[in-house]
């Protein structure tokens, strides 16, 4: 479990929180059923949970005690570490590298690299994509990183967003699209099928800076993840998380 020991020599960002009223969170807005719009409103399981952890902070009677910045893969972190926003709950998986620059709770979702093509396609895996075919992947994500490690050869279209990428799709610009499984299912429209064969295991988490300013703040949403899972507040679709 992660966590963090506060030393109370500078205020701490929950604190800082607290005072100013209302909590900011980076959040996807092209990543179904995490993050996205509806009837322009903004909705999925990581708005889900952010609405939990403000309500936990100012309590459930608080109104307007949250505000929502859009992030993408390629600048989640950098909005983090710059401070304009507070956490990320942004579909961001927990790796070596990003532990570096940032601290992560528990994890609250589990999800895979999986393939997504055609209900027509014969593509059977990534091999496919060493001599033949285009394949597009969101550029700064995990996904981004296994293509490159195991099919090195491969003509590879980068998105900015998911969104860009089923375009790709859509078009027939590109034959597959490589990223996590549970968002490809929330893109998928009937037209494609998602291959049964997971490339990683990704642990879906929520990020604060890498500070000792952050520690109560990670605590604190540390806690709030336990009892959201134990009490299944999240519509974790199919995946609920379980160790």
């Amino acid at each position: 479990m992660s966590g963090c020991i506060n030393k109370k020599d500078r205020t701490s960002d929950l604190e800082t929180i607290k005072n100013r009223g209302y909590l900011i969170v980076g959040v996807k807005t092209d990543s179904p059923p995490f993050g996205y719009y509806k009837n322009n409103e903004l909705q999925g399981i990581d708005v889900q949970l952010s609405q939990y952890i403000a309500d936990s902070i100012f309590g459930f009677e608080s109104p307007q005690n949250i505000q929502f910045v859009p992030v993408n893969a390629q600048n989640r972190i950098e909005k983090l570490n710059s401070k304009e926003v507070d956490i990320l709950v942004a579909t961001l998986s927990v790796n070596e590298k990003r532990k570096l620059v940032v601290d992560f709770s528990v994890p609250y979702f589990v999800a895979s690299q999986k393939l997504m093509v055609a209900k027509n396609s014969k593509i059977a895996g990534l091999n496919y994509f060493n001599k033949n075919g285009k394949l597009v992947v969101v550029m700064g994500t995990t996904g981004e990183k296994i293509v490159r490690l195991v099919v090195p050869n491969a003509y590879i279209i980068g998105a900015k967003t998911y969104y860009d990428a089923i375009k790709y799709l859509k078009n027939g610009s590109a034959d597959a699209i490589f990223g996590d499984d549970c968002i490809l299912s929330g893109l998928n429209n009937g037209k494609y099928k998602i291959i049964n064969r997971a490339y990683s295991r990704e642990f879906y988490a929520v990020a604060v800076r890498k500070s000792e300013q952050s520690c109560d703040l990670l605590n604190e949403i540390n806690s709030i993840i336990a009892y959201v899972l134990d009490e299944k507040k999240l519509i974790l679709v199919k995946k609920l998380l379980t160790f």
